[in-house]
This record gives C-alpha cells, sequence and structure tokens, in this order.
C-alpha cells in the first residue's frame, strides 16, 4: 500500500469516528431550501451521503484508471513480444544469409586455391622433368666425353 492509499484511509477513517461522535447532530431535522422549495430533514445525513457517493466515484474512476492502465501494458506487452520475435526472425535469416554467403565464398577460394595448386603441381612436375632430362642429357654427354678420352688414349695398362 503506497503513502496516498494510507492518507485517503485514515482520512475516512477520521470522518467515520467524527461521524459517530456527532451522529445526534447530524441526524438533526433542519429546514433546506432548495431554491425554489423548501424541505425539513437532516443535514448531516444528507452532506455524509453525499461525501460517501464522491468517495465511491472516486474510488470508481481510480478503478477504472488502473484497469484501462493494465489493459494498456498488457496490449504493449503483446506488441514487443511480437516485435522481439519479428525481429529475432530477421537477426536468424540474416544469419542464415551471411553463413551461406561465407559458405559460396569459401567453395570459390576452394576452387582458386584447388586450381591454382593443380598449375603449381604441373609446373613442378615440368620443372622437374626438365631437370630430369637436362641432368640425363648431362650424364650421357659425360660418358660420352668419358669414353672419348678413353678412346684417345687407348687402354690403360692394367699393370701401373
Amino acid at each position: 500500500m503506497n503513502l496516498l492509499s494510507a492518507i485517503i484511509l485514515a482520512v475516512l477513517l477520521l470522518l467515520a469516528v467524527f461521524t459517530l461522535a456527532n451522529w445526534a447532530v447530524l441526524t438533526a431535522p433542519t429546514v433546506l431550501s432548495f431554491v425554489a422549495f423548501n424541505v425539513e430533514g437532516p443535514l448531516g445525513v444528507i452532506l455524509l451521503g453525499v461525501t460517501l457517493a464522491l468517495v465511491a466515484l472516486f474510488v470508481l474512476y481510480a478503478l477504472t484508471l488502473r484497469t484501462n492502465m493494465l489493459m494498456e501494458s498488457h496490449r504493449h506487452n503483446q506488441e514487443l513480444q511480437a516485435q522481439r520475435k519479428l525481429a529475432e526472425s530477421a537477426e536468424s535469416s540474416r544469419i542464415d544469409a551471411l553463413r551461406t554467403q561465407i559458405e559460396q565464398e569459401f567453395a570459390q577460394l576452394r576452387g582458386v586455391i584447388d586450381a591454382r595448386m593443380d598449375t603449381v603441381a604441373l609446373s613442378t612436375k615440368q620443372s622437374l622433368d626438365e631437370a630430369t632430362n637436362s641432368l640425363a642429357a648431362l650424364v650421357g654427354e659425360m660418358d660420352d666425353k668419358i669414353d672419348r678420352a678413353l678412346a684417345r688414349n687407348g687402354p690403360m695398362d692394367s699393370v701401373r
């Protein structure tokens, strides 16, 4: 219970005590004038009734405001939940789109890398074949030179 409710309750309690303490005066008949006519009745009871009617109207008004506020809060909460779901859905679709794009780019990179690896492997094989052929030609040339040098110098003496 907040401070305002406590104050209102205290005022109503004081009004009840005041009414009980002065009940004889409040119920005393008096002549009441309604401009066009006069009536005899208890002025205190009439004023007390009007006061209680106003209190009841104010309570009803406060309850109506509170109910409207709660309904508005509930509506805002539902809208917030709907917006949250929409945002989560959009975020999920963006993440899926990003994942798809990354997979496509990796696939393209994989293709480029595979093509370059094939090119490097082919180039390396060609270089190796050329080096092998060059080495074989060099060995053959050296073998020919050795054979010619041996043929020019004649057979070597096995005595030496």
